[in-house]
């Protein structure tokens, strides 16, 4: 990172409030600018903010900013080194144009293609002594990383910084957090308005007045599926579905074949990734669900599991694919 200059510097405080909310005014020049003997800017409806120290030639020299965990960050600049341990912040660095800052990976990281090639760090067991070895100014995470190694990692003066996405607002906010966090502001707003576009164009047909909401079961492992609070529930609700697990007791259930036969999905979608272990043909000669409609008509389909689970720019890809399934009348 960038060194802290001596106190005769004239520095600069921005401060950046709405950042990361897409409903709030454009991010385009970056941030509110409050002068050093100007109090803070305050706006409502804000998803994070952070201030930022900049010297007299506008080098950052220090960075304050929550995570999606509203956890409070202290950088010393822009951070130079980066580990990823989740292949979602791996995706958004990329997608933002800091590849170059990333020094590590976890295991599963392999996109883009340049993520291969770099030192990896783990996976489910993170390597604790490769990540402090890699001396990373910042480590970027999901939050489906267990809580205890990070503890570990922050116990060796390393700080993490949590993505954690729900809804397909939460992918522009995080893209423009990422471009936010590396330095790579008018990247990452260029890159989310582009997604926030793509997003609209699909939504103003599925979402339409007298547009149906077929019923929708995704499978992303036998009998588990995405229920209410999570991105798949997001994602099938903005294609024009209606998920048969919405009002199940958790984000990532395991749904019974009874419950699934009961609920009668007109449409079955399983994912395709290292975890698959079934197909269509699998899907329809299980015990009594050829009583389903899905079943019966022939409407089982595929989709990558990358583009479902995780939520860095390619989940719009996926975005895209899941609504041609649902409606293919309206992307004919």
């Amino acid at each position: 990172m960038e060194s802290q200059k001596g106190s005769a510097m004239n520095w600069k405080v921005l401060l950046v409030v709405a950042v990361v909310a897409s409903s709030v005014l454009a991010f385009t020049a970056g941030y509110l600018l409050a002068g050093t003997n100007e109090s803070p800017v305050e706006e409502e409806d804000t998803s994070a903010k952070a201030i930022i120290i900049t010297d007299e030639w506008g080098t950052i020299v220090s960075m304050t900013v929550e995570d999606d965990y509203n956890r409070t960050i202290v950088l010393d600049g822009v951070p130079e080194r980066i580990v990823s341990v989740a292949p979602t912040p791996t995706e958004l660095l990329f997608a933002v144009g800091a590849g170059g800052q990333v020094v590590g990976v976890d295991d599963y990281s392999d996109y883009p293609v340049e993520a291969q090639s770099l030192t990896k760090v783990g996976s489910f067991t993170l390597n604790i002594e490769v990540i402090v070895g890699l001396e990373p100014d910042l480590v970027v995470c999901s939050d489906l990383v267990p809580k205890e190694q990070l503890d570990m990692i922050e116990a060796q003066g390393i700080q993490y910084f949590i993505f954690a996405t729900r809804t397909m607002d939460d992918v522009y906010k995080d893209v423009r957090l990422a471009g936010l966090i590396t330095g790579h502001v008018q990247e990452a707003e260029s890159l989310a308005a582009d997604l926030e576009v793509r997003v609209k164009a699909v939504t103003d047909l599925t979402l339409a007045d007298g547009v149906s909401k077929p019923m929708v079961y995704i499978e992303y492992y036998p009998l588990w599926t995405y229920g209410p609070g999570s991105f798949g529930d997001n994602m099938i609700e903005l294609a024009g579905g209606a998920n048969i697990a919405h009002n199940a007791s958790g984000e990532y259930p395991e749904l019974t074949s009874e419950f699934i036969i009961a609920l009668d999905p007109e449409m079955i979608i399983y994912t395709v990734g290292v975890m698959t272990t079934t197909n269509a043909t699998e899907i329809s000669s299980r015990s009594g669900w050829d009583q389903i409609t899905a079943v019966e008509e022939g409407a089982i389909y595929s989709i990558d599991d990358n583009l479902m689970s995780r939520y860095g720019p390619r989940v719009v890809d996926g975005f895209e694919q899941l609504a041609a399934l649902i409606h293919p009348e309206l992307f004919a």
